[in-house]
């Protein structure tokens, strides 16, 4: 096999390029350049970060140039691929057009970059292809981010992040996987179809959520509607999109700005937007601000708060080095796999509890059980998933901390790990 076969055999079995290679992407070769230099970029990163490399990886980042319009980086990545594979170093040939690699004359292989979407979005802002920026738990206790005058704080919503990027033609609607989703309602798209109208293409940072006759937020309908229907209310949940931040605005990329632009970008647009379906969540700025918040989401129990410098660029994905936006929680919350769903003699359900393990270094550990937070969609969802594929389904479970033995301690159903 030839290069040029064996970059179309793995190009086409590369349905998508995970959110993770698109952060390294974004924040290792972007941020150093490196997409600018070629084949000797990929051999940059590769003599950087590239020791001991998976194969899949590899194919990853050069599917991921690819897509971001350098053909030459790419190409780079390809050889490093086959050379993993074969033992073989081809050294391709180039040309203005195109870039030629073979083993023999005959073989050519012609790169050409993803098309845009959103034409005057850069690659970084396209649908489908924002990583987004991510807390990570905090380092200090929530008193430090309070005192520091380098951190401002917005509560921790709990809903799906979502990134929504608004055009006078379409609106797109991104997960933090960067998978393309569905959109959450007729009334929230029409609506930022009309705002796009108006003042031109934007793009928001935020998460979606339902809320609620009690106020209480939720990541799916099903789950609000049942507290709606337990407190005899309408038991349609309507959803909110709740707005951190604006990425692109009046024509500008936001992500190389300080967070206080963004911010106050997100705040213009969410004023034009229906409070119905829309919320601009409020920043805490000043000493006094910030432990009102902390004051306001425990005695409210919500989920804790988010921390952010406001001097920091956008840099996607987790950063646990520089700990620029960061977490703190009221409750834990933890990813676990099922084990089990017991049996129950209850009429309609089908189970009574899931037993729960967490994956530590390639093997289960126990966790407990958990047995409240579902609603009879998701119980069923939950029980047709575990019996399609056993020891597969994850789910986010919140809990008031473990026990001496390391359990669940009043542990709480949130949702199905989707996009985890």
């Amino acid at each position: 096999m030839n290069i040029s076969e064996y970059i179309e055999s793995k190009r086409h079995a590369i349905k998508k390029v995970k959110s993770d290679i698109r952060e390294r992407w974004n924040n290792r070769l972007v941020k150093n350049s490196w997409h600018l230099q070629g084949t000797d970029g990929a051999a940059q990163y590769l003599a950087n970060y590239g020791n001991n490399i998976g194969i899949d990886k590899v194919i990853g980042f050069a599917v991921c140039a690819e897509q971001e319009g350098y053909p030459e980086v790419a190409m780079g990545f390809w050889q490093k691929a086959f050379e993993i594979e074969t033992g073989a170093a081809p050294v391709p040939k180039k040309t203005k057009a195109a870039v030629k690699a073979s083993t023999s004359p005959e073989s050519t292989v012609i790169v050409e970059a993803a098309p845009k979407l959103v034409e005057e979005l850069p690659s970084h802002l396209q649908p489908g292809r924002i990583v987004t920026m991510q807390a990570v738990d905090a380092p200090f206790d929530r008193s430090y981010y309070i005192d520091s005058p380098d951190y401002w704080g917005q509560p921790k919503r709990d809903g799906n992040r979502l990134v929504v990027v608004a055009t006078k033609d379409k609106v797109y609607y991104q997960s933090r996987s960067t998978n393309i989703k569905a959109q959450p309602s007729i009334e929230i798209n029409n609506l930022l179809l009309e705002l796009a109208n108006q003042i031109g293409t934007f793009v928001l940072d935020g998460e979606l959520y339902y809320r609620s006759s009690t106020g209480s937020e939720h990541r799916t309908a099903p789950q609000a509607a049942m507290v709606n229907e337990q407190n005899g209310q309408p038991v349609v949940a309507i959803p909110i999109y709740a707005i951190f931040k604006a990425l692109w605005f009046s024509g500008q990329d936001l992500t190389n700005k300080s967070e206080v632009e963004r911010i106050a970008a997100g705040e213009k647009i969410g004023k034009h937007l229906d409070t119905q379906y829309f919320e601009v969540v409020p920043t805490a700025k000043t000493q006094a601000e910030k432990a009102s918040l902390a004051t306001k989401q425990q005695s409210e129990g919500r989920e804790g708060e988010i921390w952010v410098s406001h001097s920091c660029q956008y840099t996607g994905g987790k950063d646990t080095r520089t700990y620029v936006m960061v977490r703190t929680k009221y409750n834990l919350e933890l990813d676990l796999i099922i084990t089990e769903c017991t049996k129950t003699t209850v009429v309609g359900r089908p189970f009574s509890a899931i037993n729960v393990a967490q994956e530590v270094k390639g093997k289960l550990v126990p966790m407990g059980s958990v047995g409240t937070g579902f609603s009879q969609h998701d119980m069923e969802e939950i029980a047709r998933r575990h019996s399609a594929n056993p020891g597969s389904v994850k789910i986010t479970v919140r809990c008031q901390g473990l026990t001496e033995r390391g359990k669940l301690w009043h542990a709480r159903f949130i949702g199905i790990c989707e996009d985890k």
